[in-house]
């Protein structure tokens, strides 16, 4: 069995998984269709593509569906989140992204609840890139290269960071991340981003009010 074939085995399985826990949170918290699109800021075609388990969600996506739901994207990812709270926890690696060029992202480590602290792992290959929506208001991220050289992209602003560089983004706007020399870019990333805001109309009283859900 190729690489190629395993990561699009896993990204299947992750899709259909996706799709099962998006329709259990989506009733769970007696949302419709409608109001999760609204809430997600995707379309609510997307929405029941995801759903039916014939999208698979791109980080950004996953990004956006946990924000909605008031979760980290651990949480999301995880049909039974841990409720005991001991002072040292193992996590599981999830690689959440793969290119046809080799590049890949994973999620190491991330607090559970609606604040998304994540610890993440990057390898950009050369001539490829990576672009990203914008995230929720002042998310902040932390990103260290340890070998070739990357190419960031924040709205106007670019900067080429090289082996043994870092820099702090403010990533709520679009943004991108791409290898920028002949060799792979390999980076850590770490990001706090506060989800899970909700409009004043929206409560748990007005959610009951709405009756069931499709």
């Amino acid at each position: 069995m190729t690489d190629v074939t395993t990561a699009f085995d896993a990204e299947q399985a992750l899709g259909q998984a996706i799709a099962a826990r998006i329709r259990d949170l989506r009733r769970d918290q007696n949302l419709t269709l409608d109001r999760l699109a609204k809430l997600s800021g995707l379309s609510k075609g997307t929405v029941v593509a995801l759903e039916q388990g014939r999208a698979n969600p791109t980080i950004g996506i996953l990004c956006r569906l946990a924000a909605a739901f008031s979760l980290s994207v651990a949480d999301l990812l995880n049909e039974h989140p841990s409720t005991v709270r001991l002072p040292i926890e193992r996590t599981e690696t999830r690689r959440l992204w793969t290119s046809a060029k080799g590049s890949s992202a994973q999620l190491h480590s991330s607090t559970s609840g609606r604040t998304m602290f994540e610890l993440w792992s990057w390898v950009m290959m050369p001539g490829d890139a990576f672009s990203a929506d914008a995230h929720s208001p002042d998310t902040r991220e932390l990103i260290s290269v340890s070998q070739g050289a990357l190419s960031v992209v924040v709205g106007a602003h670019v900067v080429i960071l090289s082996e043994g560089e870092s820099a702090r983004l403010v990533t709520d706007q679009p943004h991108s991340y791409a290898a920028a020399s002949d060799v792979p870019a390999h980076f850590t990333m770490a990001v706090l981003e506060r989800g899970g805001h909700r409009d004043p109309g929206h409560s748990s009283t007005a959610a009951k009010i709405q009756g069931p859900v499709p």
